[in-house]
């Protein structure tokens, strides 16, 4: 991980690629100074992040879970739900036992994610 970071790093500050044969071109030297640094390593940087969080936010939902209690938007759902019930409200402050019924109501979008258990 760090030897990569390091790579891409020196791969914009040279502007030049690992992968290109060298030329007998002269080589322009341009002052590095702290925006040509900053901007190039965040432009960088930036595409291989943005290429990276948009895979991960592209996954579907199994269809076998959706609409269990496995299914990740119910889960997300009542764990918002139970933090924010069972935050403290001045000197009140409900357990998570008082709380789950009430949360599995607001977020359940089917008759299976309601029941207390597993079916047989």
């Amino acid at each position: 991980m760090i030897r990569s970071s390091i790579t891409l790093i020196l791969l914009a500050l040279t502007g030049t690629s690992a992968y290109t044969t060298p030329s007998n071109k002269p080589i322009q030297k341009t002052p590095i100074n702290r925006a040509t640094f900053l901007t190039k390593t965040t432009s960088t940087c930036l595409t291989f992040l943005v290429g990276a969080s948009s895979s991960a936010s592209a996954k579907e939902i199994d269809p076998s879970v959706k609409g269990t209690k496995a299914d990740p938007t119910f889960q997300a759902c009542l764990g918002n739900c139970v933090y924010e019930c069972t935050k403290p409200k001045g000197s009140e402050q409900k357990s998570r036992a008082e709380c789950l019924p009430d949360c599995k109501k607001k977020c359940a979008t089917d008759d299976k994610q309601l029941l207390l258990g597993s079916p047989k």
